[in-house]
């Protein structure tokens, strides 16, 4: 693993604030940083984002299933071996 400095320009407010909250959770500021980098890497490469989950849900939950399954027409045909005008006869009964 190559070592490289890395330096971005900040406002000293933001700055100074950060560097607090991380000191509250960290003895060394350095490794902290470094260890919300690493943090920050792992959930960015492993979970989806929470946009991502709710484009999921809606599409899975209340838009249903898409797959290529049987509905529910096609397996009264099959299991009860009627035709679609048997079917639609019972319906309107």
């Amino acid at each position: 693993m190559a070592l490289e400095k890395m330096s971005i320009l900040i406002d000293s407010d933001l700055k100074k604030d950060f560097i607090n909250c991380v000191l509250r959770h960290y003895d060394n500021a350095e490794e902290g940083i470094l260890d919300l980098i690493k943090i920050y890497i792992e959930k960015a490469n492993s979970s989806p984002a929470q946009a991502e989950i709710k484009a999921k849900v809606r599409e899975t939950v209340f838009e249903g299933d898409k797959g290529s399954g049987l509905n529910s027409r096609e397996i009264e045909k099959i299991m009860l071996n009627k035709t679609d005008e048997e079917i639609e006869a019972n319906r309107l009964a």
